[in-house]
């Protein structure tokens, strides 16, 4: 696959900007990370993961994780019994991964390389699932899109938890903190999304918090309560975007669902 000269500047600014938040994350990339948890968080009690563990059972099944950073997703899966793949161009990424991975004794559940994810060196239908958090939005879609539906397997599906475009806060943050995001990243419209469509057979999406995210500051109380709060606020969030479609559109984080 030919690679554009502005593909590859954008690849080598990306990894350069995600090994230098691996060796030392600035104090306001912390100060985010710390405040955004209960939005992200991936486990039974999040609210974009937590249904996909609920209704999917990975066990047994080859899954690629597209962006895999630091592998700490990776093991997840590994341990609800996928055999996990990660990808990733940052080498620092990449190295922390391996080690997570060893040691938590999951070498044989868990493999991890350096690779671009436009050209992944796996053959055509190599896996039952795809799965990424926050990945596709530093990426050419069309390239990205092609490479999912080329690796995943016929009736494979891809899930993918991805920032949306238009949330004001969010183009607040980014202005505040340009140097805590890449140069290329662009959170997705829905117009991103349904491009998918030319790949795969069915695409789906489910937006979450709208008035939610100005509860971020309940993160003090700890992981429990902020869970909790968001959990109940985004229930209302739902409600809200049900009754008035068009507010989908300023959610925070949207969940993806893509069929091969």
């Amino acid at each position: 696959m030919f690679l554009g000269e502005k593909v590859l500047d954008r690849l080598v600014r990306e990894a350069e900007h995600f090994d230098n938040v691996m060796v030392s994350a600035s104090r306001t990339h912390s100060l985010l990370e710390r405040f955004a948890a209960g939005f992200y968080e991936k486990g039974e009690g999040g609210r974009l993961w937590a249904p996909i563990w609920a209704a999917t059972d990975f066990s047994g099944t080859r899954v690629l994780d597209y962006g895999c950073g630091n592998g700490l997703f990776s093991c997840v899966l590994a341990r609800r019994g996928a055999y996990v793949s990660g990808v990733d161009i940052s080498p620092e990424s990449i190295r922390k991964a391996c080690a997570l991975g060893a040691s938590l004794g999951m070498n044989g559940h868990l493999h991890f390389s350096v690779c671009d994810a436009h050209h992944t060196p796996f053959e055509d239908s190599s896996f039952d699932y795809v799965v990424g958090n926050g990945a596709l939005h530093h990426l050419d879609l069309d390239r990205a899109y092609a490479e999912i539906a080329r690796v995943l397997r016929p009736g494979g599906r891809a899930f993918f938890m991805e920032p949306m475009y238009h949330h004001p806060l969010l183009w607040l943050l980014r202005r505040l903190t340009p140097k805590d995001h890449t140069a290329d990243e662009r959170p997705l419209s829905f117009a991103d999304i349904h491009k998918a469509r030319k790949w795969f057979r069915t695409c789906s999406h489910r937006e979450h918090f709208l008035l939610s995210v100005f509860a971020a500051p309940v993160h003090v109380l700890g992981k429990s309560a902020a869970l909790t709060v968001i959990g109940g606020l985004d229930r209302i969030d739902q409600l809200m975007m049900r009754m008035v479609p068009p507010l989908r559109r300023f959610a925070w984080l949207t969940m993806l669902e893509l069929k091969k």
